[in-house]
């Protein structure tokens, strides 16, 4: 039989265990409700219209890639007396050169002998038988009134250091019509006309821009023009005229480098060697003034060392008998 006062003092103790466990398995099993995420809407950037760049067009300059040279080959080279550079209404001569590039050498630096080279024209003249073909930009031949430079010589003989030229001209009013812009010319021979030449022959590409006059003339372009008007004259066989233009330039412009060696360049033609010399020294003392930290050309040391061996050539069975000092 189950005593009441044990039954009385149990069941507080049983109400306070189940009190105490409900509370427990409350505490347990309660879930946090997640705190619901504030979107924050993107903001858009303004647009902002940068300007454009401006773009330059690009200039395509072509590459100029010189061919392999053959040892000993005979070579073609043109170029312009009157310059790399034509005013149209001025004078336009063209040069052409003719030359040996140089042996290879052996292992011990001993170029082999080069056997010359002769040329022989079957009609007139060897020069008659280069033909000057020139094209313009965008590759159209253009056909050009050239007038050549008349010398009677049939047939050339090119050894290692030999050369030969030939020169065309035209008038300044059949320049004047020309477009502006950059002209290819090629020189070539036509081998049917001439005997001798070897199967292949070198040939070098000249480039000669044609630009507008300038207007005004600089005094330094106005001497440019009257020289190249002396140039033409010479080429036209016109000494006399030449000699008056170039005097006259020299006598305006007594600094004139141009002017001193084409000066020479009369005087030699008439065989006057020594004053011919004196001319190139008066080049040389106008361009060390000019430009006193540069070098002159080495054509002008060239041209002076050339006729002052002609000269020594002339001079020496006199100086040989000369008696020693």
């Amino acid at each position: 039989m189950i005593n009441n006062n044990l039954i009385r003092y149990m069941v507080p103790v049983f109400i306070c265990v189940a009190l105490l466990s409900a509370s427990c398995f409350g505490t347990q099993t309660a879930v946090k409700k997640p705190v619901p995420r504030k979107i924050v809407p993107k903001t858009a950037l303004p647009k902002i219209d940068l300007p454009k760049p401006k773009l330059k067009p690009i200039e395509v300059v072509p590459i100029k890639i010189k061919p392999v040279e053959i040892p000993g080959q005979l070579m073609l080279s043109p170029s312009a007396e009157t310059g790399t550079q034509l005013y149209a209404s001025w004078p336009l001569i063209i040069s052409v050169n003719l030359w040996r590039t140089a042996a290879t050498p052996d292992d011990k630096g001993n170029a082999p002998t080069l056997e010359p080279i002769t040329i022989k024209a079957k009609e007139g003249s060897w020069r008659e038988a280069l033909v000057i073909e020139v094209k313009s930009a965008s590759g159209a031949v253009v056909k050009l009134p050239l007038h050549p430079v008349k010398q009677s010589d049939s047939s050339v003989t090119i050894g290692a250091d030999d050369s030969a030229s030939a020169q065309w001209w035209l008038e300044p009013d059949e320049t004047q019509d020309l477009a502006v812009g950059t002209y290819k010319i090629v020189v070539y021979f036509d081998f049917k006309l001439v005997d001798g030449l070897p199967d292949k022959v070198g040939r070098d590409v000249f480039h000669l821009r044609i630009a507008n006059e300038p207007s005004p003339l600089d005094k330094e372009t106005e001497f440019e023009k009257q020289l190249q008007m002396a140039m033409l004259s010479m080429f036209k066989g016109d000494s006399k005229t030449a000699n008056d233009l170039v005097d006259k330039l020299l006598a305006a412009d007594s600094e004139n480098i141009g002017g001193h060696r084409f000066k020479a360049r009369l005087l030699l033609a008439e065989g006057k060697k020594n004053e011919a010399v004196s001319s190139l020294d008066n080049a040389l003392t106008a361009y060390h003034k000019k430009y006193p930290d540069a070098c002159p050309p080495a054509g002008l040391f060239e041209e002076r060392a050339d006729i002052l061996k002609d000269i020594k050539l002339e001079t020496a069975p006199a100086d040989a008998n000369a008696p020693a000092e």
